[in-house]
């Protein structure tokens, strides 16, 4: 009965965050909206702040899990970063908690929360750099510095994420990235160098 509770209060609180933003969200309508009472909220989780870090400790979760299993789906090292890519958008776009802390700039909601997001970034990056060290091993990948590389692919993704997910529709975010992977697959330069090159 008591996780009942507690879930039924992490998700009104996730539906209001993401549709009011931390600010304007108060416990009293959070408590309104899951049927319990203000006291139950604090009992819980201690004061607003904390639910709504818990709302996006969840949110990363989730993301992360779903990241993982689209990868585990994929058995060439190539396919993995492609699904890696296409699920970060997918899951990124229904974590919406997440994404207002990057429209709304992290240093105005709560410094904690910029703990999450960057901890969420260096799990992602975790992932890119397990599947870059198969692909090295497997002799698919040629790199000299695996986790700067999976770094480096980590923030162009992350420095996509805002524009793609809220100003483009899932058709020119696939348009993209595969413009993107083919980038990071066959790079810039093509193979024929002139000797002005």
């Amino acid at each position: 009965m008591k996780e009942e509770k507690a879930e039924s209060i992490l998700n009104t609180a996730k539906k209001m965050f993401g549709r009011y933003g931390l600010q304007k969200t108060t416990l009293d309508e959070i408590a309104r909206m899951a049927r319990v009472a203000k006291a139950t909220i604090y009992n819980y989780f201690g004061s607003k702040d904390r639910v709504y870090l818990e709302v996006l400790r969840r949110e990363a979760n989730e993301i992360v899990e779903k990241i993982s299993f689209s990868v585990g789906q994929e058995v060439l090292p190539g396919d993995k970063v492609i699904a890696f890519a296409r699920a970060k958008f997918q899951y990124m776009r229904q974590a919406i908690n997440i994404l207002n802390l990057d429209r709304d700039g992290i240093e105005k909601v709560l410094p904690k929360a910029e703990s999450i997001r960057s901890e969420l970034f260096e799990r992602e990056v975790d992932i890119i750099c397990s599947i870059l060290e198969e692909g090295v091993k497997k002799g698919v990948f040629y790199l000299n510095n695996v986790p700067l590389a999976a770094s480096a692919i980590g923030h162009a993704l992350r420095g996509f994420e805002l524009n793609w997910l809220v100003q483009e529709n899932e058709e020119q975010i696939e348009y993209h990235l595969d413009e993107l992977t083919n980038i990071i697959f066959y790079g810039l330069v093509s193979e024929k160098r002139s000797a002005n090159a």
